[in-house]
């Protein structure tokens, strides 16, 4: 199922890097968009995705499912 977030405050690659590894841990297909400010990916029907986003909020982000 591909999921789309909406990620506010990354600054730098090291954001992205950041944000993508951990996507990876969770789904297939990431991508992290430093302009666009936003991730896509796949994830399996298993994912939760409120502890998704926790996480990446708790690295500092912003980020709500769009």
């Amino acid at each position: 199922m591909e999921k789309h977030l909406s990620v506010e405050g990354m600054s730098c690659t090291h954001c992205v890097n950041r944000v993508k590894k951990y996507l990876e841990t969770v789904g297939t297909d990431v991508s992290v968009d430093l302009e666009g400010k936003k991730a896509d990916f796949n994830a399996g029907s298993d994912v939760d995705m409120d502890t998704v986003i926790k996480t990446i909020c708790e690295f500092g982000f912003t980020v709500k499912e769009i």
